[in-house]
């Protein structure tokens, strides 16, 4: 089972998608669109929570 991104909170995130990052920043300040987005996985870098979609 898959959680959205926006179910998140209070984490800085790297958002990446075939290897490329699409965002990175806030949970509260992503797009409405990528908090929609259900997510594969997640790892915790430096201080991110690094997900994969």
């Amino acid at each position: 089972m898959y959680i959205k991104i926006g179910d998140l909170k209070l984490l800085k995130i790297k958002v990446i998608q075939n290897e490329n990052i699409i965002y990175e920043g806030m949970v509260e300040d992503a797009p409405d669109e990528l908090k929609q987005t259900n997510y594969k996985s997640a790892n915790f870098d430096s201080g991110y929570v690094i997900i994969q979609i």
